[in-house]
């Protein structure tokens, strides 16, 4: 009785921040996008599509990032159970977006997570009548993980972490995050220091597994929408004399860093050309009055139809989603942001799959193995202050054979921790492969 308290509580909570959340979102007149998708009231024809499936495998990921280090499982998994279908949800906007560029095909739909509470979870888990639910990282559900328990529907939670702030918090709930935990057949975690925490958290000893981490599997895209390196360099407008540097994933109080260290070296750096990605690309007229504080001028990605001259006053700001890796591969110097501010930073594999030299902050925790396995190989340069990444970018354009011995040992990291795709799918298979054998 106690732990069903627990969840009303919890979604008396729930209830509370959505009605304040909601209602701060119609005062700034922007509303929630997919917000019936979020409370299961499905369009007719989505509500038909899913109907029709035949008890897929769910996966639920976050956003962009998670996106794209799940789709080598996805594809492992559908190569091992090609006749299952699949049901991809996601939290964000852009995660949607791009999940439906890189993972819908004729046998998977792709839709918001439903909000975790009773009615909503229910009317989503009768509908759609999975025949095992995938939870990606740090995506703990008590309420659908409750249903799922209940209805007989296998949990496992894959590539999981979590984060030294995250299992701070949790810690103060520890009563519901154990009675979130139960349901779960087996947790797949990415560090030894994961699995402790889980099983503190109430995770049952014997299932959790250290299978590795699914991101240093990550197949980035030879080329971005298409586009080929040359036709890239072409469309940014740059010279053989130009040196690009992307920084990507980036966050409010970091591309004003980064636009007055590249006002600064720009005179001293004059081939020097710089791409901003922000992380959230609604965030782009932000932006661009960061830039013009700078004195800096913006030309928008999405507006680019071709450069004939890049000046050294203007930076280009990707505002598209889904073509951050072609223009890593393209440039001599990356910087990772999230990471200049306490956000716990952004994917590095993508970089060091690239052989680029790498820049970041040192919020680092949501990426902890990660980035201590760069820095261990000294894979990377942390720089602290806006004064130490100008010193860092300066020193990498002044020796390109530093910045390439930077990049290859990064890509030297990124091989060997390959091999988590792998360990999981035969884990994932070892306990459910019969079942999912089975219409």
């Amino acid at each position: 009785m106690m732990k069903r308290m627990l969840l009303w509580i919890y979604q008396a909570g729930l209830l509370v921040f959505g009605a304040v959340y909601l209602s701060l979102r119609l005062i700034r007149g922007r509303g929630v996008p997919g917000i019936r998708e979020r409370l299961a009231l499905y369009r007719p024809e989505l509500w038909e599509n899913l109907s029709r499936l035949q008890r897929p495998i769910w996966i639920h990921l976050v956003s962009v990032g998670e996106v794209l280090a799940a789709r080598p499982l996805i594809e492992e998994l559908r190569r091992r159970f090609p006749r299952r279908e699949w049901v991809v949800t996601t939290t964000t906007p852009t995660g949607r977006e791009v999940a439906q560029k890189n993972l819908q095909d004729p046998h998977t739909q792709v839709l918001y997570l439903p909000w975790d509470l009773g009615p909503v979870v229910r009317r989503a888990a009768r509908l759609i009548r999975p025949a095992l639910f995938l939870s990606f990282e740090t995506e703990l559900w008590p309420v659908l993980f409750d249903r799922f328990g209940r209805e007989g529907v296998p949990i496992a939670v894959v590539n999981g972490r979590i984060s030294p702030a995250g299992y701070g918090r949790y810690l103060w709930i520890r009563p519901l995050m154990e009675r979130a935990l139960t349901p779960v057949g087996l947790f797949l975690t990415q560090s030894p220091q994961d699995a402790r925490r889980y099983a503190a958290l109430g995770a049952a000893k014997d299932r959790v597994v250290v299978s590795g981490n699914l991101k240093w599997d990550l197949k980035v895209s030879p080329a971005a929408n298409g586009s080929q390196p040359e036709q890239l360099r072409a469309l940014l407008g740059l010279e053989p004399t130009n040196s690009l540097w992307t920084a990507g994933s980036t966050h409010a109080g970091e591309e004003g860093i980064l636009f007055r260290v590249y006002a600064r070296m720009k005179g001293r750096h004059p081939g020097l050309r710089l791409l901003v990605a922000p992380r959230h690309p609604e965030r782009a007229p932000e932006v661009e009055q960061e830039a013009a504080r700078a004195g800096l001028k913006v030309l928008r990605r999405s507006r680019l139809a071709g450069v004939r001259k890049w000046e050294t006053d203007t930076v280009v700001l990707l505002d598209t989603v889904g073509e951050l890796a072609g223009f890593y591969r393209i440039s001599e110097l990356v910087f990772v942001g999230g990471s200049l501010i306490p956000h716990g930073g952004h994917n590095l594999v993508e970089p060091a799959s690239l052989s680029r030299p790498i820049l970041t902050g040192p919020h680092l925790q949501n990426f902890q193995a990660i980035s201590e396995s760069l820095r261990q190989a000294k894979g990377m340069l942390v720089v602290q202050t806006e004064q130490e990444l100008e010193q860092a970018a300066a020193r990498l354009l002044r020796d390109p054979a530093q910045a390439r011995e930077l990049g290859a040992r990064a890509h030297a990291v990124f091989q060997e921790n390959q091999g988590a795709v792998k360990r999981t799918a035969d884990l994932i298979g070892l306990r459910w492969g019969a079942a999912l054998s089975l219409r």
